[in-house]
């Protein structure tokens, strides 16, 4: 490359990194992208890396290197690999404590690029293994050469982690030869360089420069504690790793001086107020906390460990020291969650600092939840640690400390009394608030109610009083106009949520020794409810509700659901109880308990239909309602079995709904389009009502399904006059509401006495001419380019010929399982003709891939459904199969690689069909052209490397087929 050339390029990086233009950045992009996508362009990127002065043109010849070596490892030479290695060992050696000095931001992708290297080269013999002899020569030299190979190592540690995706199987080879040859000795040199560091024999002039020093060796042993050592690639979602694998041969974790060193590493850098290298110290420390019980040969190592970091963690609690940084203070609440989930309770309470260390976590907690908008997701953890303390209080009763039971009781309320702080701020829209609101945010929400039930679990009944002495009053305030009306809602529906976090976590706990002298569970459980009973029926009366009330009150009915059925079977069990949840509540029996909660499922799918995610959780509590199976334990008998359906059935709100299922009063059935899939829900929850009510009551399902008949019936009189009848927009919504219908009572026949009442209700066998079912593949070939209509219908389809827990059995002599195959063939083939014309699409995937993604599991359904004999097809000529077959080759084909990797998720029928083509209709899959042939095959190649599992099976099975 000419001078001239190189100038121009340093230019054209400049541009692409620092443009005053997008217009500028486009023409840089454009003109630098065949550099890192062409192989034969390395020499190029190399000599840009070796004569470069410009930073930029520095990052992008190292990035793009590090991206064609990745791509194209195999086509590099030994040679070149060889003298790529040595030229960036070379090259740090010489330029790298200038580059720290000018651009230090051009140092992190060159080192990053040697680790590439190294870790591609490692498995290819030891040669390319002696890293740590090559790297300890940058160790003897000056400050900067130190941190230049305390970067390489920390870069080298983080890049050699095994990882999903292609060649993971070599990757992990590398990485466990990584761990047993260079790791430890990486590990101990990072270990002695902080002794060092610590004592004062490294002594460094510049502090800038021992601050970066001493950083990087700590970022260095935090990432050699965090390495894959079992090479199970664990899930990155979470930050937190249960146990640290560490192999045996560790020693020098086994020295009581680590922890302390640590310790003493963290008040050095607070005092500088180094706070990069305050967290890191931490981070160590909580790694070191997670040591697996193994890896230590006596138990009193062990011990001395736990002894060791409650000093340490007591003496930081103590003094505060680093705790106004935040980093700092996050850190500190996952050590002490660590050391709490590691050891037992009794464990804890045996080392002598204990009452020390108890009381100083206790008095961080209760100030930590006085501040409760600083850092309220690190609290997650501080709450974690006296919620994981319940079960063993409660357990080791008298022998566990008596002022924990108290420490939990005072957190439980100071959290409570955190939430109505909280409720306070986020009703006023002037607050500019920098946390997240668990109230808009679902997972935040149910992490803190879940954490809230274990400890009320402790002293329910006082924790239960505090909180209702809060409803009392908020409904006092709010009902008398003192408390502005936003804040009270707000302030009910944190109420609602924790009076249902407290139901829920007693429902499934024995009595703790409080419980005893207090009211029995099922008098505080009543007096809960009867309060949010009593508040439900004053917001029923509401004309404009809100969202998050509901909300709160469907979870508190989910809670209590639980308690009901606890108490159902209590009944069952022992047929004389004193004490009954209906008595508390002022009720009859325990039917009329379940009518509170039927009343109000019924009450918000009248009333509360605008709101969407009401609607959606009101039906999914129905659905778990009426499908439910709940395994009932006590304590002097075997496990009880109730199904909470059969109880639904008894209830009068129920048989109204049962009975009147498409009135309009249900006002969610027609509110609009996007509400269809709640009727497949409302349906498949009927479906499994009505099927436990009548059996094989053919009368019976006849007179539910009247609603649907009748549409049904007016529709194929329209098709049977002019087909065209059913494009008019009135026809639409109820051609969608049929099949969302259909489908629901088809999701909820498990067996084969309703699937056959449905089947017989839809088809007539004896009059092929005259089949209803027949109405589908005709509307289809009507609305084919609306996804509103094809998508519910095809999924109707789909279903109904899906032979799940063989449900559909015919007569040997019965032609109906050849009529189901020829109804899901011609609805393939009236879709598929039309989708493979189109060529243009607003929105391909809703209205081309999703539609061919439900068509090929519709397809798939009918292919491995076991109720057609194939071979009738051919010997009476009948070209159905063969037809639709071809069809369906030809959709999986019209789906490019690209497009069948981004839309995975609703093409996984794709390979579905595959299997199941390869496996019974190979000479059909042997027709196609070779190029379509390899195509197809190309596809089952990338399915191997798939991340989902299910897709990766089919593909192993196709190739069995084929081969």
């Amino acid at each position: 490359m000419e001078p001239g050339q190189l100038a121009q390029l340093e230019q054209m990086c400049n541009a692409l990194y620092n443009a005053r233009t997008e217009a500028e950045r486009a023409q840089a992009h454009q003109t630098l992208l065949p550099l890192v996508q062409n192989p034969q362009c390395m020499p190029q990127l190399q000599f840009v890396l070796a004569h470069t002065s410009s930073p930029h043109a520095l990052i992008f010849a190292a990035t793009g290197l590090m991206k064609l070596i990745t791509s194209h490892w195999t086509s590099v030479s030994d040679q070149q690999k060889d003298e790529m290695r040595n030229f960036l060992l070379d090259y740090l050696a010489k330029n790298g404590p200038d580059l720290y000095r000018s651009a230090p931001m051009g140092v992190s992708p060159v080192v990053r690029l040697l680790c590439r290297v190294i870790k591609l080269a490692w498995l290819e013999g030891p040669q390319h293994q002696n890293i740590t002899e090559r790297v300890g020569q940058f160790l003897q030299s000056s400050p900067l050469h130190w941190v230049l190979g305390l970067e390489i190592y920390t870069d080298l540690t983080t890049d050699m982690q095994p990882s999903i995706g292609p060649s993971m199987s070599r990757y992990r080879r590398t990485a466990l030869s990584f761990r047993d040859t260079a790791l430890p000795p990486i590990f101990t040199i990072a270990i002695q360089t902080l002794q060092q560091l610590s004592t004062g024999a490294i002594n460094v002039a510049d502090k800038s420069e021992e601050r970066r020093l001493t950083k990087q060796v700590l970022q260095l042993s935090c990432n050699c504690l965090s390495f894959d050592f079992m090479g199970t690639i664990p899930d990155d979602t979470s930050d937190e790793q249960s146990t640290v694998m560490v192999p045996h041969s560790w020693n020098m974790l086994r020295d009581d001086g680590i922890p302390k060193l640590f310790f003493d590493l963290f008040s050095r850098s607070c005092t500088y107020q180094w706070t990069e290298c305050s967290q890191f110290c931490l981070q160590f420390l909580v790694l070191l906390a997670a040591l697996r019980r193994s890896f230590f040969q006596k138990e009193e190592d062990r011990t001395r460990l736990l002894a060791s970091m409650m000093q340490g963690t007591t003496g930081v609690l103590a003094s505060k020291m680093g705790l106004q940084d935040h980093g700092c203070y996050h850190e500190l609440c996952r050590l002490l969650g660590k050391i709490n989930a590691t050891h037992q309770l009794n464990e804890l309470c045996a080392n002598e600092q204990f009452q020390a260390w108890i009381d100083q976590v206790y008095h961080f907690t209760m100030d930590s939840l006085r501040h409760w908008e600083v850092m309220p997701n690190s609290k997650h953890y501080l709450l974690g640690f006296w919620a994981a303390m319940v079960s063993p209080v409660i357990l080791l009763q008298d022998k566990a400390p008596k002022a924990l039971e108290t420490y939990i009781q005072q957190v439980t309320v100071a959290y409570v009394e955190s939430r109505l702080f909280m409720a306070e701020a986020s009703a006023d829209p002037n607050n500019c608030n920098d946390w997240d609101d668990p109230l808009e945010d679902e997972v935040l929400r149910a992490e803190q109610l879940e954490v809230l039930s274990n400890l009320g679990r402790c002293r329910y009944q006082d924790t239960a009083q505090h909180i209702m002495k809060h409803f009392e009053e908020a409904s006092r305030l709010g009902q008398q106009g003192v408390m502005p009306q936003r804040v009270f809602e707000k302030k009910m529906t944190w109420l609602v949520y924790m009076m249902g976090a407290l139901v829920g976590g007693h429902a499934s706990a024995k009595a703790s020794r409080t419980d005893t002298d207090c009211a029995p569970t099922h008098v505080v459980n009543g007096e809960l409810a009867g309060r949010i009973f009593r508040l439900v029926n004053l917001t029923d009366q509401q004309k404009t509700p809100s969202e998050g009330l509901e909300i709160a009150y469907l979870y508190f009915l989910e809670q209590f659901r639980k308690v009901y059925i606890g108490e159902h079977a209590k009944q069952v069990v022992q047929q004389q109880v004193n004490e009954r949840l209906a008595t508390v509540l002022g009720l009859e029996d325990e039917n009329a308990v379940l009518g509170l909660l039927i009343n109000k499922i019924g009450s918000n799918l009248q009333q509360r239909f605008q709101l969407e995610t009401v609607v959606k959780k009101t039906l999914a509590l129905f659905h778990e309602l009426a499908a439910g199976i709940n395994i009932v334990h006590t304590s002097d008998r075997s496990p009880h079995l109730i199904v909470s359906g059969r109880l639904l059935l008894k209830n009068d709100m129920v048989k109204y709904i049962l009975g009147n299922h498409a009135a309009p009063q249900f006002g969610f059935l027609t509110h609009c389009l996007q509400y269809g899939k709640y009727r497949t829900m409302y349906y498949h929850t009927l479906g499994k009502l009505l099927f436990m009510d009548i059996r094989d009551n053919k009368e019976a399902f006849e007179k539910f399904m009247e609603p649907q008949g009748q549409i049904l019936t007016s529709m194929w009189q329209q098709c049977c006059q002019n087909p065209q009848m059913l494009r008019q927009d009135n026809v639409k919504p109820a051609l969608i509401g049929l099949c969302r219908d259909l489908r629901g009572i088809g999701l909820a026949c498990t067996s084969c006495e309703p699937y056959s009442m449905l089947f017989d209700w839809l088809v007539d066998s004896k009059n092929p001419s005259a089949n209803r079912v027949q109405l589908f593949s005709k509307a289809l070939d009507i609305w084919w380019d609306d996804p509103e209509v094809t998508t519910p219908l095809l999924k109707f389809m789909a279903e109904f010929v899906h032979n799940k827990a063989q449900r559909i059995t015919f007569d040997q002599s019965s032609p109906n399982g050849i009529l189901l195959f020829r109804e899901a063939s011609s609805i393939l083939v009236t879709y598929g003709t039309r989708i493979l014309q189109r060529t243009q699409f607003r929105d391909v995937y809703q209205e081309k891939y999703k539609g061919i993604g439900v068509c090929l599991d519709m397809f798939s359904h009918a292919l491995h459904g076991n109720y057609t004999n194939f071979g009738v097809f051919e010997l009476y000529s009948d070209n159905s199969l063969s037809n639709s077959m071809a069809l369906a080759l030809r959709m999986c084909l019209a789906i490019p690689l690209s497009e069948l990797n981004a839309y995975l998720k609703a093409l996984k029928p794709y390979y579905y069909f595959v299997e199941l083509a390869s496996r019974g209709h190979m000479p059909k899959v042997m027709e196609l052209e070779p190029a379509m042939l390899t195509s197809l095959m190309q596809s089952v190649e990338e399915g191997l490397l798939s991340f989902e599992t299910g897709v990766q099976m089919q593909c192993c099975a196709v190739v069995d087929n084929v081969i």
